[in-house]
Parts: structure tokens; C-alpha cells; sequence
């Protein structure tokens, strides 16, 4: 007869083995857990890097709600936040960073846990968090360095399996915290020339996967846009000048087509580089042929200038200006189609933000090319009227009545019409 020990002890083999079995971190080739990402067009990124210990304080001081209503004001469907880069001080509780360091709570990772106040403030709005951590410990922080079996020094350092391993305890006790409330990971970093390769990409995925499965990651091998892992979901994508880069299809040998660029005069900046319409112009591009662009702010460190973590308006306002330029949808026949949780977000957008009107119209129509919506190649086929010009918005290829004025109740309806690519943002009198 099994005794209670055993029983226990059996028990407690079973959870260990269970916790450290390998997941399948080789990404499947257009895996469709980049579907949402596909959907959201573009996003913003913000570099959040306190260097010293008088800027991690202001790390609890951060304004997660207004920064959640700027980007919803401007259309993001998800935020990447830095969780830390070279300085050594992070924006999350860690404990398995501080015991392999020996720094204690709240002197190199913040008391508070900003990413998990940023999600309770960004869920509400149809907005998704994902993070952002370099693929070794940061370089200006030689305690950290020696902790980790590195060589100290102010620069990138060799690595190889065995401290990936490391490396990779950190990144789970953040998965294993946040789990589903973070959609997705960017990992800096991966150089060719400091040794990175597949095993190490698929030791952090596999860290990352066991937190959310569903988790979507890369890893930046620099200023490029290729596949650079077996374990990517998509490209890095990281570039400077992204103008003259625009994708053949959603695809990169199976990888999201994804572009990470800076708004400012570089990362982390608040000004401005580029008038608003040449952005617009790129990333309507980028979007219709498949890819998705983040657009990295700065975020705003004075208390003067108004909330801690806040873009400033010049930025906003060109991230509007490309909220304006996309289109609400996705396209319902052809390779994509958006979800029913995309929809559901852009007919909110679509009441409160945008507010364009255009008129359905024959696609043979001479006019057409002067209308609200010119750059869209397609229109919805022929001239569909209702006697009581009802106001109408579509969304995810569903086509819905709702009513702005009438004298008795009527039965609600849906009615399924095949999209063209270009989304149509609303129907007035038509």
C-alpha cells in the first residue's frame, strides 16, 4: 500500500516535471497567434529607462490612465513598455532578478509593479500590453554582469546557453506573473556577434509560452527586417529610416511582417522628425500590403510638463493623423479578416474618434477618386439606399442598421456583405 509520503512525493514530481517540460517554442510559420497583432495595424512603443534611483521613484508616479486615454484617443490597439535596458533599473518587481543580484526589492527593480497597473488601465479599452526586455542583463551594471556569469564591462557581452538559462528565470517570473494580460514579448539584442542564436531564442520562448502560450515574441537581431529566429512569431523589425520599406505580403518566411520605428529625433524623444502625412503615408502602405508598425514615443519625465509617462501633444498629434490615414477594418474576403474583438473596438472608434462619413457608390463611378476615401483602391459594389437613411456602420464584414430616427420600434437585423479591402468608416444618407 502507498503511503502518504509517497503519495506526496509523487505528487510533487509530477508538478516539477510538468513546470520545466520543454514547450514547442519553434514558432509554426504564419502562426495564427499573430492574428490579433495582424488586426490592431499599429501600435506605440515607449522607452521608459529611469537610470538612477531618483527617476525609478518617478516610476510611481506614472499616469497609467492618462496614457491609456491618449492612446485610445489615438487609436492604438496595443503599448510595448520597456520593462528596463542598460542602466539596471527596472520598472517591475522582480525576485529572482534581486536573488541572483543581491540588490534588494525596490533599489534596482521598482516596488511598483507598473506593467500590471498599465494593463488594468489599458484592458477597459480594447488595448493590449506587451513588453519589452533585452536578451541579457543590462551592461552598465557590472554587480548584475559578475551575478550572471558575465564578464563586467559597459557594452554587450558573449553569451551562450548556459546563461540563457539564467537569464531566462527572469523572464519567467514575469510570464508566470502577468501570464495572458501580456500579449507579446521584444526581446533586444539578439546579435549574431555576441553569440546569439536558435537555442538561445528558443530558451527565452520557451520561458515566455509557459507564462501564455499564446504569447507572440521576437528577437532584434539590429537595424533590419528579416526572420531571425526558428522561435519568432514576428520580425524585430527595428529601422531608422522605414520609408523606403514596405512589405510584398503579411509574411517574412512565415513571420508577421512587423516595423519598429521612432516618431522623435530618436528613441525615446518627444519631438517630432517627419511631417504627419509622410507617416500616414508609410504606414497606410505598410498596413494594406499586411505589416504592422509600432511607433515608438517618449514619455514625458517632468511633473511640470504635465503627467509622468504622458506623450506629448506634438506627438499626438501625428499619431492621430495616422489613426485617420488606416482604415477601421480589415479585409472580409482575402487573406484577413479582423475578430469579432477588433470589431467591436473599431465600431467605438468609429463613434467616438474618427467620425468620417462617406457614401457607398458604384465602383464605376467617376467620381469616386474624389472621395473622403480616394486612396482605397476598392469600394462595396453598386448604390444601396434605405427609404429612412438610417446611420450605418460595418465592421468585420457585418453590415448593421442603427437607427438615428424613426416614430415606432423596429426588429434589429444583420446583414452579411462581402468588404472590400478598404474599410468604410461610416454611412450617411445614403
Amino acid at each position: 500500500m502507498k503511503t502518504k509520503n509517497t503519495i506526496m512525493l509523487r505528487a510533487a514530481l509530477v508538478t516539477t516535471l510538468t513546470l520545466f517540460q520543454p514547450i514547442s517554442s519553434w514558432a509554426d510559420a504564419r502562426n495564427p497567434n499573430t492574428d490579433w497583432f495582424r488586426e490592431s495595424r499599429y501600435g506605440v512603443f515607449m522607452h521608459l529607462l529611469p537610470s538612477n534611483a531618483e527617476s525609478l521613484a518617478l516610476v510611481d508616479d506614472f499616469d497609467v490612465n492618462a496614457l491609456a486615454g491618449q492612446l485610445e484617443s489615438v487609436g492604438a490597439k496595443y503599448f510595448v513598455l520597456t520593462l528596463g535596458q542598460n542602466s539596471g533599473f527596472m520598472n517591475s518587481p522582480n525576485p529572482t532578478y534581486n536573488r541572483y543580484t543581491g540588490y534588494a526589492p525596490g533599489q534596482r527593480c521598482s516596488k511598483r509593479d507598473l506593467p500590471m497597473d498599465l494593463y488594468k488601465a489599458l484592458r477597459p479599452k480594447g488595448i493590449r500590453l506587451m513588453l519589452y526586455l533585452p536578451c541579457q542583463v543590462p551592461n552598465g551594471d557590472a554587480r548584475t554582469q559578475k551575478a550572471f556569469g558575465l564578464p563586467p564591462g559597459d557594452k554587450d557581452q558573449p553569451i551562450d546557453v548556459e546563461f540563457a538559462r539564467k537569464w531566462a528565470e527572469v523572464i519567467y517570473d514575469w510570464s508566470s506573473r502577468y501570464k495572458e494580460k501580456v500579449a507579446g514579448w521584444w526581446f533586444d539584442g539578439g546579435y549574431e556577434w555576441i553569440g546569439f542564436n536558435n537555442d538561445i531564442a528558443r530558451i527565452y520562448a520557451d520561458a515566455v509560452k509557459r507564462g501564455n502560450p499564446k504569447a507572440i515574441v521576437t528577437f532584434n537581431p539590429g537595424v533590419k527586417l528579416i526572420r531571425w529566429t526558428q522561435a519568432e512569431d514576428y520580425t524585430a523589425g527595428e529601422l531608422n529610416d522605414p520609408f523606403g520599406v514596405i512589405p510584398t505580403s503579411r509574411w517574412v518566411d512565415g513571420s508577421q511582417w512587423h516595423a519598429l520605428t521612432y516618431l522623435g529625433s530618436n528613441w525615446s524623444r518627444r519631438d517630432t522628425r517627419y511631417p504627419a502625412e509622410k507617416w500616414a503615408s508609410w504606414i497606410r502602405a505598410a498596413v494594406a500590403a499586411g505589416g504592422v508598425v509600432t511607433i515608438d514615443a517618449g514619455p514625458n519625465w517632468n511633473p511640470k510638463n504635465g503627467p509622468i509617462g504622458a506623450i506629448s501633444e506634438e506627438q499626438i498629434s501625428q499619431l492621430r493623423a495616422i489613426r485617420d490615414a488606416l482604415p477601421l477594418l480589415q479585409k472580409s474576403s482575402g487573406t484577413e479578416a479582423a475578430s469579432p474583438a477588433a470589431a467591436a473596438t473599431d465600431n467605438v472608434h468609429l463613434r467616438t474618434a474618427r467620425q468620417t462619413s462617406i457614401r457607398i457608390v458604384p465602383k464605376s463611378n467617376p467620381n469616386f477618386n474624389n472621395s473622403p476615401q480616394a486612396e482605397q483602391p476598392q469600394c462595396l459594389t453598386g448604390l444601396w439606399r434605405h427609404p429612412r437613411q438610417q446611420a450605418r456602420s460595418v465592421s468585420a464584414g457585418v453590415f448593421t442598421r442603427r437607427r438615428v430616427a424613426a416614430s415606432r420600434p423596429r426588429t434589429p437585423y444583420k446583414e452579411r456583405w462581402n468588404l472590400s479591402s478598404s474599410a468604410i468608416s461610416s454611412l450617411d444618407n445614403v
